[in-house]
């Protein structure tokens, strides 16, 4: 994977093209072009857009992630703490937190922000508003360089690339949510400087995790107009002065008078930095109860001789300059001098670069956002191909859905006439009270009078219905004569339709002779014998004849 880092500054634009082979990152190549000063933005903004275009033509960059960072100067950025740790909540809850931090309508900004640790459900965060406005400009330029931006992010931000671990999540910290401020212990920070042309970029850490950034309005620029008013010479021959011979004395002793001049314009110049940080720093002890243990600088100026002595004698904070990119130039094999180069000039490009590189984890800050958000051709293609299927498709739904809408209003409609009918008839059928008079007690009276008539049926059923007594006398109506068989009837049932007689006979031609005349009784022409299970009589014979009979049932 290949990003290209675009840092667009007042003197200079300089690009820088990474490259991501398995775990390691180097530099593939750097180039700077020194702008024309005194001249109009517009004619800055041509120089810068004929110099990316030659450095297009130069090869194929096309499968590249381009990446150009707003200037911290145009960004306010504040530290924020949120009861949850979840981005998409972050996010829209960032002009609502923010609005009392801007000076505008938050209607007008961007908003972004970058995780700096969780702690449990909470997470720390830099939320950062930007006017739309630099966005719009940004987008602009990469539309004239003829690239496709993949990122838009924001100078601050992405310099903690070079000191944070970017490959990695936020560190996840155990909750401290019991403790108040009186507990919770002193942070510890680390404050980074990065001198530019005409401000200074300034970063603070916190076991390597930016908390803060800072835009501060001074530069080299500073410098270079003190020397011009001092010895009324051109800007081209300032830059040589500060570039080759001037020197901040720590004392003057075996000086020379240019040297002990030049001296003096430079520390009367960089007094006015040192005022800047010594206030920043007291704001970030009192904003963070923390202890200010170093300040590294880099930058142009970073070359300066004798700047870190001076910085620590006025802040009384080690000031020592700080290497940042020797991870990223081995591939390079750069002598000293280029190394210092690259380490002085480059840092920003290549911090900026890296946001290319970062995966979903610990996501690239981008501004692309809403309306600036990158359109995917995919999309496009699709719309031009299939466009008006699928507008004929849409047309389709909506008709669809008209239908669907008219269609519920009719059933409703039909529904409220159904049920001003149920309650009409009702009052005037079932003459049911007011209150019953509703499909609910008209459901209730159908119910109760279905079971009055499945009632009456069951009693006209057996209203003709042959009792036991009946039976009883077609039985002894079909029985032989006394004359014919004699028979004792021990025992006579009439269950249901089912017929038993139980008894003794003198012989077993009585009992058949009995059974033959019981068959006209029987619905379906039988009669079983079964045994009686009687006692044993002698010269008598038990039976136990069972059989169907028809009692008169209306059904």
């Amino acid at each position: 994977m290949r990003s290209i880092g675009v840092d667009i500054g007042d003197y200079s634009v300089k690009i820088v093209e990474l490259v991501q082979n398995k775990k390691s990152v180097y530099i593939n190549q750097y180039q700077e072009k020194v702008l024309s000063q005194n001249v109009s933005k517009e004619d800055k903004e041509l120089e810068v857009i004929e110099f990316v275009r030659s450095f297009i033509a130069s090869g194929d960059y096309a499968q590249d992630r381009w990446i150009i960072a707003v200037p911290q100067s145009k960004a306010t950025t504040r530290f924020k703490s949120f009861p949850f740790s979840d981005r998409v909540k972050i996010q829209k809850s960032l002009s609502f937190e923010m609005e009392e931090d801007i000076p505008f309508d938050t209607d007008s900004c961007v908003f972004e922000s970058k995780v700096v640790q969780t702690s449990g459900a909470a997470a720390d965060i830099l939320a950062t508003a930007i006017p739309r406005n630099h966005v719009e400009d940004i987008v602009d330029l990469a539309s004239n360089f003829g690239v496709d931006i993949y990122a838009v992010s924001i100078e601050g931000l992405a310099f903690a690339n070079l000191l944070e671990n970017w490959d990695a999540p936020p560190p996840s910290l155990p909750s401290n949510l019991s403790l108040d401020d009186s507990q919770k212990p002193k942070k510890y920070i680390q404050v980074v400087l990065n001198l530019g042309h005409k401000s200074t970029l300034l970063t603070a850490y916190e076991n390597n995790r930016l908390v803060f950034t800072r835009s501060l309005f001074w530069g080299a620029n500073q410098l270079i107009q003190e020397i011009i008013k001092k010895n009324s010479i051109s800007y081209i021959e300032a830059v040589k002065i500060l570039q080759s011979q001037a020197t901040i004395l720590l004392t003057k002793d075996n000086a020379s008078y240019d040297q002990t001049q030049t001296s003096g314009i430079l520390t009367k110049s960089i007094r006015d930095l040192t005022r800047d940080i010594q206030m920043t720093l007291l704001e970030l002890q009192s904003e963070f109860n923390a202890d200010i243990t170093a300040l590294h600088y880099t930058g142009g100026l970073s070359l300066l001789p004798n700047l870190g002595a001076f910085l620590t004698q006025h802040l009384e904070v080690a000031c020592n300059p700080i290497v940042l990119l020797q991870n990223y130039t081995s591939q390079l094999a750069p002598s000293s001098e280029q190394a210092a180069i690259i380490e002085s000039r480059f840092t920003s490009a290549v911090a900026i670069a890296l946001e290319g590189l970062k995966k979903p984890r610990n996501p690239a800050i981008n501004l692309l956002k809403g309306d600036f958000a990158k359109q995917n051709k995919g999309l496009q293609n699709l719309w031009e191909n299939w466009g008006t299927i699928i507008q004929i498709s849409a047309a389709a739904l909506v008709v669809l859905f008209v239908w669907s809408s008219l269609r519920s209003s009719f059933s409703t409609t039909l529904a409220d006439k159904g049920s001003e009918a149920v309650s009409e008839q009702a009052k005037t059928v079932a003459r049911l009270p007011k209150k019953q008079a509703n499909e609910k007690g008209v459901r209730k009276y159908i119910k109760d009078n279905k079971k009055k008539i499945t009632e009456m049926k069951k009693v006209s059923e057996v209203a003709q219905m042959n009792s036991a007594l009946d039976i009883l006398k077609k039985v002894s109506e079909a029985a032989p004569g006394k004359n014919q068989v004699k028979v004792d009837i021990m025992r006579f049932t009439v269950r249901d339709d089912v017929v038993q007689i139980v008894g003794y006979a003198n012989s077993a031609q009585d009992v058949s002779a009995l059974s033959q005349g019981l068959k006209s009784l029987a619905t379906d022409g039988t009669v079983t014998n079964q045994p009686a299970g009687l006692s044993v009589m002698p010269n008598r014979t038990s039976f136990n004849l069972s059989f169907k009979a028809d009692r008169g049932v209306v059904k």
